[in-house]
């Protein structure tokens, strides 16, 4: 048996769907593919990676897991409290928004230049019905079954790592979507770990990102390079896509 595991997309179909492809032929009945989150966001083409991410699940062998990242963390707080816009103000949101609907995203962008500082205040609402309404039921689904953490004989997979004055993954809490402080650096355990979040890839002397490896942890957050990075445990082995369009931000 093996693990999989894919680092953050960030509505970049086009390395997406290539680095499936070299994935594929590496899996079997038995393995795990784990996607660690941060599917949405600054690229264009959100809708399209879910799409390709729910064929994929549905088309190989393998059992697939897919992670929350702390930008869906923060999609899922304003889907269920219209009046919460840290999506929208910290994450680019009208992006992953224009990817389902454009009508939705002119709405919304408008409503919000409207408001202005009130988007500040605590309890003033935008018409996000108008983008979470209109997704597709089984995106919804997609969204509301990612997991925090998810371990395999092989390893941890966890958004952004865990807390290393833990010793245990009960109460690691927000560090498994949104980091903490000391990791990977101060991580001393002996079970690997695999994360993405951190946008920390060692870029060679000819500008190719590589995963962070430190000590028994994996960072595979490389997209901001235009490389969509997997790596297979044990090994390790490291799948890339080939290199696309850079987005940063």
């Amino acid at each position: 048996m093996a693990t999989v595991a894919i680092g953050d997309i960030h509505g970049q179909v086009k390395p997406l769907c290539d680095l499936l492809e070299r994935v594929r032929p590496n899996i079997g009945a038995g393995d795990t593919v784990v996607f660690l989150g941060d599917y949405i966001d600054r690229g264009r083409d959100t809708k399209a990676c879910i799409d390709a991410i729910l064929e994929f699940t549905a088309s190989v062998p393998a059992d697939v897991v897919c992670l929350r990242g702390n930008h869906e963390a923060w999609m899922l707080e304003t889907r269920d409290d219209h009046t919460r816009h840290s999506w929208l103000l910290g994450m680019k949101a009208l992006t992953t928004i224009r990817s389902y609907s454009a009508e939705a995203a002119e709405a919304i962008g408008a409503a919000a230049a409207d408001a202005r500082g009130r988007l500040y205040d605590d309890g003033h609402p935008l018409p996000y019905e108008l983008f979470f309404d209109g997704m597709p039921a089984a995106h919804r689904a997609f969204f509301d079954t990612l997991r925090e953490v998810h371990e395999t004989p092989e390893c941890v997979c966890a958004h952004g790592g865990l807390n290393p004055a833990l010793e245990s993954l009960a109460g690691q809490g927000p560090a498994l979507i949104w980091g903490a402080h000391g990791f990977p650096e101060d991580y001393a355990g002996s079970r690997p770990v695999v994360y993405g979040h951190h946008n920390n890839a060692r870029v060679d002397d000819d500008d190719w990102p590589h995963p962070r490896i430190i000590g028994a942890t994996y960072g595979l957050d490389t997209i901001a390079h235009g490389v969509l990075t997997a790596i297979r445990l044990p090994g390790p082995y490291v799948l890339q896509s080939a290199r696309y369009e850079r987005r940063r931000g």
